[in-house]
């Protein structure tokens, strides 16, 4: 595989194909080697010299079996041949009483990453060969350099592999505005070797294409650029730093949008097996409106329809509280897991708390029409209901009650394994608090006491020595 280094706009993709035939249904003799060599003409006519494509037909049962299965292999099960490439393809078509049952899927040695499987069908045998090759493009995902653009955080260019190499004027571009990809980082050490667990998706951000380089848009080689700026889509802060750091490779990997919903699942970050059911997910809109696009269910999982855009930001909440902003492709096939720093803990604390909000709302008001009470009493003279009237006020709850009342829900609430839960948590509490200075002041009791004492002191008939 090429180096990310100067030579990336110069090299190919080498990409190995294994086509496996099921003619069992309808039995054609010769149609994997006429579909092979057909192929591999087509490659190279349109593709070179972008792709050096290599094909095989399935020589054994168990080759044949693996291309229908279309699994993901891991790693250490590919032969040492399979990882000399950049891509590794299957293809694989069926003869049905229908018609033909093509799929496709393809690995990306460089990410180490498995695409989603591609499928078509197909009627007459007459569009077969053209099928198949239009598959393998649709398959194919191409990789770009992340470049950060420097004061802009909305933005970032993608340098396309290969996009040096010579093309025709009438090739297929690189990119098209809308096109979705998926940022990731590659990890190496100082001689190049991928580290352990180093490559790694940016989380919660997608980029779309939105117009090609103005300086390749004004050459000759503008048709098919293959440097285009691309918008970001993230719940992140900042996802891409202002420099490439240390021995990290930014690099997109080209994804497929479909105008079909995207399974959602939202779950605890601190356990995987935690769906957080029930919430309400909305959707913004470019004027910053949002509209409530439904709950999730018992498993935590929500259809995100397809949206004005390849990439729909969603906002997930509970009882009006934001817990995150995350871009939603549209038609992903695989179901989007969206780990949220949320518990159990968090949610018992929002319930201690509205508890003791409710008695403290109702205190609050009980106390203000005692005091408005006492207050028109004292105007009338009757001053002994009002003092009455004030030991009733002095026995209400007071804020110390409530200060204890809270420590103690807080005490009942176990400890969030995640940090960020505990300090949601921490920080609700802590609100709950100063809602009790605020409303339960001693001061407006304090003052009202005096009034009624001096009321009380002036009605007192006066003594004679």
């Amino acid at each position: 595989m090429a180096s990310p280094s100067g030579d990336w706009g110069a090299s190919p993709y080498r990409i190995h194909c294994t086509l496996a035939v099921d003619s069992a249904a309808r039995p054609q003799p010769g149609l994997g080697a006429e579909l092979a060599g057909r192929l591999v003409e087509r490659a190279a006519a349109v593709k070179a010299p972008l792709w050096r494509f290599e094909l095989e037909i399935a020589a054994t049962i168990l080759e044949s079996r693996r291309c229908f299965e279309l699994r993901e292999v891991p790693w250490d099960e590919l032969s040492a041949d399979q990882r000399s490439y950049d891509k590794v393809m299957s293809l694989c078509v069926r003869c049905t009483p229908r018609g033909y049952e093509l799929a496709c899927r393809e690995f990306d040695v460089y990410l180490r990453r498995w695409g989603p499987v591609e499928r078509r069908e197909v009627l007459q045998v007459a569009h077969l060969q053209e099928a198949c090759f239009d598959l393998l493009l649709a398959t194919h995902a191409p990789l770009a350099t992340i470049e950060p653009i420097a004061d802009n955080d909305e933005e970032v260019m993608l340098a396309f592999r290969g996009g040096a190499l010579p093309r025709r004027p009438e090739a297929s571009p690189f990119a098209v505005a809308g096109d979705l990809f998926q940022p990731m980082l590659r990890r190496t050490d100082r001689t190049g070797e991928l580290l352990k667990n180093g490559i790694l998706s940016v989380p919660w951000t997608f980029l779309t294409a939105s117009e090609q380089s103005a300086a390749e848009a004004e050459s000759d080689a503008g048709k098919g650029s293959s440097i285009w700026r691309a918008q970001i889509h993230t719940g992140m802060r900042r996802p891409f730093g202002v420099q490439r750091r240390g021995f990290v490779h930014q690099v997109a990997i080209g994804l497929r949008s479909r105008p079909v919903p995207t399974q959602v699942r939202f779950h605890a970050r601190s356990d995987a097996q935690q769906g957080l059911a029930g919430y309400e997910v909305f959707r913004t809109s470019a004027g910053g409106r949002s509209e409530l696009i439904g709950t999730t269910n018992a498993a935590g999982v929500i259809a995100v329809p397809p949206g004005e855009g390849p990439v729909s930001m969603v906002l997930l909440r509970s009882d009006g509280q934001l817990l995150a902003k995350v871009p939603v492709p549209a038609g992903l096939p695989e179901v989007m897991q969206a780990p949220i720093a949320d518990s159990v803990s968090r949610l018992r604390a929002q319930a201690e708390s509205r508890v003791v909000r409710e008695e403290l709302i109702d205190i609050v008001a009980r106390r203000a029409i005692m005091m408005t009470r006492t207050r028109s009493l004292l105007k009338k003279g009757r001053v002994a209901d009002a003092r009455k009237l004030m030991m009733e006020l002095d026995e209400l709850p007071t804020s110390a009650t409530f200060g204890r009342n809270i420590e103690q829900a807080a005490k009942r609430i176990p400890a969030a394994n995640d940090p960020a839960v505990q300090k949601r948590i921490d920080a609700l509490f802590s609100s709950t608090r100063e809602l009790l200075s605020k409303f339960l002041s001693t001061r407006p009791i304090t003052d009202l006491q005096r009034e009624v004492n001096d009321a009380a002191a002036r009605s007192r008939p006066a003594t004679g020595g």
